[in-house]
């Protein structure tokens, strides 16, 4: 069987049977089709299972990625206008990417700074109290992305927005530039840019052991940089790493990932779930609603418990002490999480056998 030359990215030199599988999981994939494979015990299916789909997003996401600016305007416009319009798409696309990627960025580094210091025998009290003030300049750099209030009668305000906004060109042309979809990355300057919604893979295994095994192996893989990287030129921070960091989101049940004594003292799978929705009825009282829940008061704790997720590959004990560590609902969170994730690990439900 003849194997075609692919970079999988994998860890170690792979042997001629993980290459055919790579490719025919690739090829499968790539083709819109169902598979059913098959591989000896101890040949590395995981790894090849892993190294093969991760090929096939990181490509398939270039695609998207251009596909999204090529969508922009048609061919009967005029040429410079759509250039305009695509330029500032692309700019858009990036920016989403590029502000996630550099508060996780800062997280890693944050980390590595931790462990470090525990290497060196540093006191837990000093670690935590620096860890603090990390947090608050965190805090502090996000701040920035706040609105102040828009004071309407304030003319001369409202002239620099709109100065700003239009980018000095006239009302015809950004009438056409709107309607080529090219307004939208000048029109949300002034806005927290949302998280992109990423294409995305699932796996999904019976058993957890096989879960903590899928994880362990994606950590060996590195990928390199996202398709988006290059149209970001002077605008990367000197902290973003060359390699991708795959954002890998495990998703898991109430009696996984429940943090509330009181519900997750329930036992079964079904009576947790039964008290954490009970938890969130209108007649519950004030004092017996879960403290745990996400609301608009304490968005902040949602994001940064999506920024910890990304920052690094976790399996779903991680995601439940970091919830405990935030303050936050690990389930809740991990579904508000969903949409930048790329990788979506889950464990399905255990077959029924008739009798």
């Amino acid at each position: 069987m003849a194997v075609i030359a692919r970079d999988f990215h994998h860890p170690y030199e792979p042997y001629e049977i993980q290459e055919q599988l790579m490719n025919a999981i690739y090829d499968c994939i790539s083709a819109g089709k169902v598979g059913i494979f098959e591989s000896p015990t101890g040949t590395g299916k995981s790894l090849s299972l892993i190294c093969s789909t991760l090929t096939w997003l990181h490509e398939e996401q270039r695609k998207v990625f251009d596909q999204e600016v090529k969508t922009v305007g048609g061919d009967d416009e005029p040429a410079w206008v759509l250039e305009q319009a695509r330029r500032q798409r692309t700019e858009q696309l990036v920016q989403q990417r590029l502000e996630l990627e550099s508060r996780l960025a800062g997280i890693r580094d944050k980390e590595v700074r931790l462990k470090q210091q525990y290497e060196k025998g540093e006191p837990a009290r000093k670690r935590a109290k620096r860890s603090q003030e990390d947090c608050a300049l965190e805090f502090e750099d996000e701040q920035q992305y706040v609105l102040d209030d828009y004071e309407s009668d304030n003319d001369s305000r409202k002239s620099a927005t709109a100065s700003t906004r239009d980018g000095g060109f006239s009302t015809a042309t950004l009438q056409l530039m709107q309607k080529l979809g090219g307004l939208s990355a000048l029109a949300e300057k002034d806005s927290i840019t949302e998280a992109p919604d990423e294409l995305k893979v699932f796996f999904c295994s019976r058993t957890h052991s096989q879960l903590t095994q899928f994880v362990n192996e994606l950590r060996r893989v590195q990928l390199p940089s996202a398709p988006w990287v290059k149209f970001a030129k002077d605008s990367l921070p000197a902290n973003l790493p060359q390699r991708k960091f795959v954002k890998h989101l495990a998703l898991g049940s109430r009696k996984n990932l429940c943090i509330n004594p009181k519900v997750a003292a329930a036992g079964s799978t079904m009576a947790i779930n039964e008290r954490c929705l009970d938890l969130q009825q209108p007649s519950t009282s004030q004092d017996r609603r879960c403290g745990f829940l996400p609301r608009t008061e304490n968005e902040a704790l949602v994001n940064e418990f999506r920024d910890h997720t990304f920052a690094r590959i976790q399996d779903i004990e991680d995601l439940g002490a970091l919830g405990k560590r935030i303050g936050i609902c690990p389930y809740y969170s991990t579904r508000a999480s969903i949409k930048p994730s790329e990788v979506n690990l889950t464990q399905s439900p255990a077959r029924e056998t008739g009798h």
